[in-house]
């Protein structure tokens, strides 16, 4: 049997003495764990890009893994501490909408975290003094059902909606990651269903996009002598807006949220 992975999704930053002091205690609980930085630089209470990062990260691990996500994790009766099972996952954290986004159709258990003893009286920093205390439990094969009881239903999630027309969609940037390359709240599988074979353009600020490239670096025989963003497929089949050894979203002043009309001729 391999060693028990634990994973850490945060907004806590790299300054602080956050990160130090909750793998300090998963190694202390948990013998031989391997505890895993997805990142700690999610910016600080962004649950929508926290969900992008966990949803296209965490379903990767081997079954078994434990995830612990704190991000805007401010414990209160609308958005209690949970546990999940889902796609043999395990996630830890807050019922703030990003679980309901990160599992969206998929099956799931849930409860909420009930009766486990703490190590201090304090109650702000719940990583530290009860998810990871959840961690060593669920690492020593305590079933959901002893963690606290059924989560009836869970928070909403904020959607990432692609508004559909008969010759038109809208669709957004969902995600900028640390290259500038944009994100779409669209598959490339979604876009051609809508597409349906037809011909496309897309407006994005002064630029003109018609065309999908399957790589960076892919010649472009349409494209303007001036630099401007393609449009390609990311790792995760999202559509993406980029530039070759550039910041689109610097370069064309593209922010996470913005909206782009694609129309079909």
């Amino acid at each position: 049997m391999g060693s028990t992975i634990v994973t850490l999704t945060t907004d806590w930053g790299y300054n602080d003495f956050f990160a130090g002091s909750v793998k300090g205690k998963l190694y202390s609980y948990i013998p031989g764990v391997q505890v895993v930085d997805i990142t700690h630089g999610i910016p600080v209470f962004q649950t929508i890009r926290a969900t992008f990062v966990v949803s296209h990260s965490c379903f990767d691990f081997p079954p078994g893994t434990i995830h612990i996500i704190d991000v805007c994790s401010s414990q209160s009766v609308e958005h209690p501490f949970i546990v999940a099972e889902c796609a043999g996952q395990y996630f830890i954290c807050t019922d703030n909408g990003l679980p309901a986004a990160v599992f969206g159709s998929k099956e799931y258990k849930a409860v909420v975290i009930d009766g486990i003893w703490l190590d201090t009286d304090s109650q702000n920093f719940a990583a530290r003094d009860l998810f990871c205390k959840v961690a060593s439990l669920l690492a020593q094969g305590t079933p959901l059902s002893e963690l606290g009881y059924p989560a009836e239903s869970l928070c909403p999630a904020t959607p990432f909606v692609t508004a559909t027309f008969d010759n038109y969609i809208k669709v957004y940037v969902a995600y900028v990651d640390t290259y500038g390359n944009c994100y779409l709240n669209i598959t490339f599988d979604e876009f051609e269903s809508y597409r349906q074979g037809r011909r496309f353009e897309m407006q994005v600020h002064e630029f003109r996009i018609s065309r999908i490239v399957r790589s960076y670096i892919e010649p472009n025989p349409t494209a303007s002598p001036v630099r401007s963003p393609m449009l390609t497929v990311s790792s995760t089949g999202h559509l993406e807006l980029a530039m070759p050894y550039a910041d689109a979203a610097g370069l064309c002043n593209l922010q996470t949220s913005e909206t782009f009309v694609v129309k079909f001729f």
